[in-house]
């Protein structure tokens, strides 16, 4: 492939549009196409609206000179098609939705000419290059791929908050329709990997690639929480049984227990493999059954809450709840409270009977509206500390071990409850501090706790 050639990234959402300035870094003429036009007046602004480390200075070195953003295809010069558009579930069947893909390729094939490349990013169900984007790429275009078109597969595997350097970093996974089809990938991508590749063959290949890394993670995190809720019940203390297993032992690290696990990825590919399953002899169990356990996690967290602010003689509805930790995670740091379980967290306090009148919270990265656009009312750290039944750490943001806790909990109520959802704070120097509860993911610690 020439160098020159331009490119076309369809959708301008965290994958499109960090894609985009990086090939727009390396040389490429890119035009990040999004029927979205408030996105595409943003990009040309040199605005985002999430957060990522150091695209700001990203957009203001390439959009508009190397990235041109459009809602207009017609505005479109290119030869290499990147569909990076998302694949959501559908919350009451939890079948993923194939629906963005299918609108992206018949926009990309009304324009497919010879000799144009078409990849696919997206995380879909194992076949969906082949079986969905292939058919309507030919049928709209009247071309055949593999002689008049070229198609890959190329799954994005960055991390939110780190995937302006990870985009470079990490070695590139391929798979092709042909051989042809993968050796043009793999060029373009090796001006942006330094030639990090892993040609896998078959699209179905690089298809399974993506689903296991993001499903291995769920199962793994799943042991950890299932453990936890395990030594709650035996009233052991999970995340110090884990330190002492790791401690000196090299090998298979166990995780320490969460709040959960959220994010748009790893919430959600667990049923894109069970989907990819359903016509085969053996069906996805294992990963099903984890995603049951990290989703049963944030209604164990409300439950437990309920029950500590009852046994304090309080009442939930009534009851003043400071939430820290909005974004899906902390570290690396992001603005995306997609999947958030801190989101499912207020969901399961409100059908528990809490009032979100009396919900305030705070995210270090998340903007006040975004906050406040749940109901929530935004606080920072002093007002919501003030007079509060309850506190709640729901993600791990670095700056949270800086924080002057104890000067903080004296400003909440004699008997808050503390639940620290990432083991930043030592449970026996929190309730070391008046009548004070720490509540943990696997474990509990009452006032004057001293082990």
């Amino acid at each position: 492939m020439d160098s020159n050639k331009n490119i076309c990234v369809l959708g301008l959402g965290h994958v499109g549009l960090t894609l985009s300035l990086v090939m727009a870094e390396k040389g490429f003429k890119v035009f990040g196409f999004d029927i979205n036009d408030e996105v595409i007046e943003d990009t040309k602004a040199l605005r985002c609206d999430f957060y990522e480390k150091d695209i700001s200075t990203y957009l203001k070195r390439y959009s508009n000179k190397k990235l041109f953003a459009t809602s207009n295809l017609s505005e479109v010069e290119a030869s290499v098609y990147i569909i990076t558009v998302g694949t959501p579930i559908n919350p009451e069947t939890n079948i993923p939705r194939i629906d963005y893909i299918e609108k992206a390729s018949k926009s990309i094939a009304s324009k497919l000419k010879k000799g144009d490349t078409v990849i696919l990013r997206s995380t879909v169900p194992v076949g969906t290059t082949r079986n969905v984007v292939a058919p309507i790429l030919s049928e709209v275009s009247g071309l055949v791929c593999g002689q008049d078109y070229s198609l890959a597969y190329a799954p994005e595997r960055t991390i939110e908050g780190e995937a302006l350097a990870e985009i470079k970093e990490l070695p590139q996974v391929i798979g092709g329709f042909d051989r042809k089809s993968r050796e043009i990938t793999e060029k373009i991508f090796k001006k942006i990997t330094g030639g990090l590749i892993n040609d896998v063959g078959l699209l179905e290949n690089a298809e399974m690639v993506k689903i296991m890394n993001n499903t291995f993670r769920d199962v793994k995190f799943a042991y950890a929480n299932e453990l936890a809720l395990i030594c709650k019940g035996l009233d052991l203390d999970m995340v110090k049984l884990a330190k002492a297993a790791n401690l000196g032992y090299t090998r298979d690290k166990i995780p320490e227990p969460s709040p959960g696990v959220g994010g748009a990825c790893l919430s959600k590919d667990s049923y894109i493999l069970a989907y990819s399953t359903k016509d085969s002899p053996y069906q996805a169990s294992l990963v099903l059954k984890a995603r049951e356990v990290n989703e049963s996690i944030p209604p164990d967290i409300a439950s437990a809450l309920k029950e500590r602010l009852e046994s304090a003689g309080k009442q939930l509805s009534e009851s003043k709840i400071f939430i820290v930790g909005f974004a899906f995670k902390g570290s690396p740091e992001t603005s995306d409270i997609r999947q958030s379980t801190t989101l499912d967290l207020l969901d399961d306090l409100v059908d528990l009977g809490a009032n979100l009148k009396t919900i305030y919270g705070f995210d270090p990265i998340v903007p006040q509206e975004d906050i406040e656009g749940l109901d929530v009312a935004y606080a920072e750290y002093e007002e919501g500390f003030h007079q509060a039944d309850a506190v709640l750490f729901m993600n791990n943001h670095g700056s949270y071990s800086g924080l002057d806790i104890f000067s903080f909990l004296d400003m909440a109520k004699e008997d808050c409850i503390l639940f620290d959802g990432w083991h930043t704070f030592e449970p026996t120097d929190i309730t070391s501090l008046r009548s004070i509860q720490y509540l943990g993911v696997g474990c509990s610690y009452g006032p004057g706790s001293n082990e």
